[in-house]
Protein backbone atom coordinates (compact mmCIF):
# COMPACT_ATOMS: atom_id res chain seq x y z
CA UNK A 1 0.00 0.00 0.00
CA UNK A 2 1.19 3.34 -0.94
CA UNK A 3 1.45 5.73 1.33
CA UNK A 4 -0.46 9.15 1.38
CA UNK A 5 2.58 11.63 2.69
CA UNK A 6 -0.46 14.47 2.85
CA UNK A 7 -2.62 14.46 6.63
CA UNK A 8 -5.89 16.72 7.57
CA UNK A 9 -4.79 18.97 10.74
CA UNK A 10 -7.49 21.47 12.41
CA UNK A 11 -5.81 24.30 14.60
CA UNK A 12 -7.62 26.80 16.67
CA UNK A 13 -5.75 30.22 16.05
CA UNK A 14 -6.01 33.49 17.00
CA UNK A 15 -6.36 34.64 13.14
CA UNK A 16 -9.84 37.71 13.57
CA UNK A 17 -10.48 38.67 10.06
CA UNK A 18 -10.13 38.76 6.02
CA UNK A 19 -7.41 41.25 6.26
CA UNK A 20 -5.16 38.47 8.56
CA UNK A 21 -5.63 35.89 5.73
CA UNK A 22 -4.73 38.51 2.94
CA UNK A 23 -1.60 38.78 5.11
CA UNK A 24 -1.15 35.31 5.50
CA UNK A 25 -1.53 33.84 2.19
CA UNK A 26 1.70 34.54 0.32
CA UNK A 27 3.13 32.46 3.00
CA UNK A 28 0.92 29.78 3.57
CA UNK A 29 0.75 29.44 -0.55
CA UNK A 30 4.61 29.54 -0.50
CA UNK A 31 5.09 27.09 2.60
CA UNK A 32 1.54 24.48 1.78
CA UNK A 33 2.28 24.33 -2.23
CA UNK A 34 0.80 20.74 -3.19
CA UNK A 35 -1.59 20.85 -0.05
CA UNK A 36 -4.45 23.02 0.73
CA UNK A 37 -5.09 24.93 3.76
CA UNK A 38 -8.30 27.18 4.74
CA UNK A 39 -9.76 29.06 7.59
CA UNK A 40 -13.21 29.19 8.69
CA UNK A 41 -13.51 32.42 10.47
CA UNK A 42 -17.43 31.88 11.33
CA UNK A 43 -16.02 28.93 13.56
CA UNK A 44 -15.67 30.08 17.39
CA UNK A 45 -11.69 28.88 17.33
CA UNK A 46 -11.20 30.62 13.73
CA UNK A 47 -9.97 27.23 12.71
CA UNK A 48 -7.54 26.50 9.77
CA UNK A 49 -8.02 23.39 7.90
CA UNK A 50 -4.89 22.30 6.62
CA UNK A 51 -4.61 18.97 4.24
CA UNK A 52 -0.19 18.15 4.17
CA UNK A 53 2.66 16.04 5.42
CA UNK A 54 4.03 16.27 8.69
CA UNK A 55 6.67 18.87 8.05
CA UNK A 56 4.60 21.59 5.99
CA UNK A 57 2.36 21.48 9.08
CA UNK A 58 5.39 22.36 11.47
CA UNK A 59 6.46 24.96 9.01
CA UNK A 60 2.54 26.55 9.14
CA UNK A 61 2.64 26.33 13.01
CA UNK A 62 5.78 28.19 13.34
CA UNK A 63 4.47 31.07 10.68
CA UNK A 64 1.84 31.78 12.72
CA UNK A 65 3.51 31.55 15.57
CA UNK A 66 6.73 34.28 14.46
CA UNK A 67 3.69 36.46 12.61
CA UNK A 68 2.14 36.89 16.12
CA UNK A 69 -1.03 34.45 16.30
CA UNK A 70 -2.26 31.98 18.58
CA UNK A 71 -2.07 28.36 17.47
CA UNK A 72 -3.11 25.03 18.59
CA UNK A 73 -3.51 21.37 17.07
CA UNK A 74 -7.06 20.76 17.69
CA UNK A 75 -7.32 16.68 18.07
CA UNK A 76 -10.30 14.92 16.38
CA UNK A 77 -11.32 11.23 16.09
CA UNK A 78 -11.08 10.67 12.09
CA UNK A 79 -14.43 8.69 12.10
CA UNK A 80 -16.30 11.96 13.50
CA UNK A 81 -15.22 13.75 10.11
CA UNK A 82 -16.94 10.95 8.32
CA UNK A 83 -20.07 11.87 6.16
Amino acid sequence: MKRNPNNFYLFKTSVQNTYDIYELTPYLNGIVLSGNWSFDLEDCDNVLCLTCDEITKLKVERLLRVKGFVVEELHYDSEEMVG
